[in-house]
């Protein structure tokens, strides 16, 4: 029930309260990712956050985009209610807190579309859904940029999965939360992805990342 409240009360209030895109990525990780999305604005496919909480990081990027002609389409996959409470369980018996539990499950579609709306990004598309088990329709042949921060090993590892056969020649992947010392275990599906495809590791201020060849 409070969760529902406090969602209700979000959405009401969005107009006050995210006056301004409410980004959760650390500002030297945004801007990483923004300036990836620059570099690749011609190359073929289209832009996709996994996990996107309340918006924030798709509004600035997907207005900058139009702002420099680009017209792909800017897709968020989220649950847009929190984490999935078994691929939850499973990082908190390797440490992830239990009062993380519920973080992001106040959010809902309504309110991201909202404060999207609020900054001229009406485009942005929204999927709602497990990355681990969102219909195979519903994800494009061809991505030049890819964000996945959800936080948790499990759907880390298969949204990287998911997405790298459709990275685009030159197309990069960015991975949020890959730090050593933090609780979220995000890192521990990137590493997992990167030892079954035998790739590189590569860090960047807490980021993994994975580049296509051209």
């Amino acid at each position: 029930m409070l969760r529902y409240v406090k969602t209700a009360a979000k959405e009401a209030l969005a107009p006050v309260l995210y006056k301004h895109p409410p980004s959760g990525l650390a500002p030297e990780r945004l801007a990483i990712y923004l300036t990836a999305l620059l570099e690749r604005r011609e190359l073929p496919g289209d832009v996709a956050e996994v996990g996107c909480n309340i918006g924030g990081t798709a509004a600035i990027a997907a207005r900058m985009l139009r702002r420099v002609e680009n017209r792909s389409r800017y897709i968020c996959y989220d649950t847009f209610g929190g984490f999935v409470p078994e691929q939850f369980s499973a990082d908190a018996r390797t440490g992830t807190t239990e009062n993380s539990r519920t973080m992001f499950s106040a959010n809902s579609t309504r309110l991201v579309r909202k404060i999207l709306d609020l900054h001229d990004c009406e485009h942005v598309e929204l999927v709602a859904g497990d990355i681990a088990t969102v219909a195979e329709g519903l994800l494009s042949p061809v991505y030049s940029v890819v964000l996945v921060d959800v936080d948790l090993s499990e759907p880390t590892y298969v949204a990287l999965k998911r997405f790298w056969p459709r990275l685009a020649p030159g197309g990069a992947i960015f991975v949020d939360d890959c730090q050593e010392d933090g609780e979220w275990k995000a890192q521990v599906g990137y590493r997992r992805f990167c030892s079954e495809y035998s790739l590189p590791e590569e860090y960047h201020f807490g980021l993994g990342v994975l580049h296509r060849s051209l």
